[in-house]
């Protein structure tokens, strides 16, 4: 078996594949002001209120300057709001969403409900499917340590 043959390539296929679906989602399905990058950092934001960019940067798999590029264009558009602030002696930004990039936030979601519906509907299993990649998610972590991206 080759590597191109084999699980993890796969998987990174699989997840590639499913990136591009997701912009072309929000580029073309989705009628708004937000790429699929800008969305999952603004949920990011909400479910995880306080988060520090580093953290969020972790969180969505991204560089710190890719996120910090991302936040700057929520910040543009009004989605959230950032000001300096310190913690634990150190300076940093503190996000908070606004009520324009809530309500943004609350009719795309209605919209991928939709769509994550149909996917669920094409699976027999996917909270299987989904710890199964969790596992797997895990394993890799253990092997590797902990990721940075830049």
């Amino acid at each position: 078996m080759t590597y191109t043959e084999s699980l993890p390539y796969e998987i990174e296929k699989t997840a590639r594949i499913l990136q591009l679906g997701a912009k072309y989602t929000f580029n073309h399905k989705i009628k708004c002001d937000i790429t699929h990058d800008e969305f999952v950092i603004l949920e990011t934001l909400i479910n995880n209120p306080g988060i520090s960019q580093s953290d969020l940067s972790k969180l969505v798999l991204k560089g710190r300057s890719h996120t910090s590029k991302i936040l700057f264009s929520l910040e543009k558009k009004e989605y959230i709001t950032r000001t300096q602030g310190t913690k634990n002696g150190k300076m940093i930004y503190l996000m908070s969403i606004t009520d324009k990039g809530l309500k943004l936030y609350e009719e795309v979601k209605m919209y991928l409900h939709d769509v994550i519906i149909l996917w669920e509907k094409r699976f027999k299993n996917t909270e299987h499917l989904i710890s199964e990649l969790k596992t797997v998610q895990n394993l890799v972590l253990e092997t590797i340590g902990d990721i940075s991206l830049e």
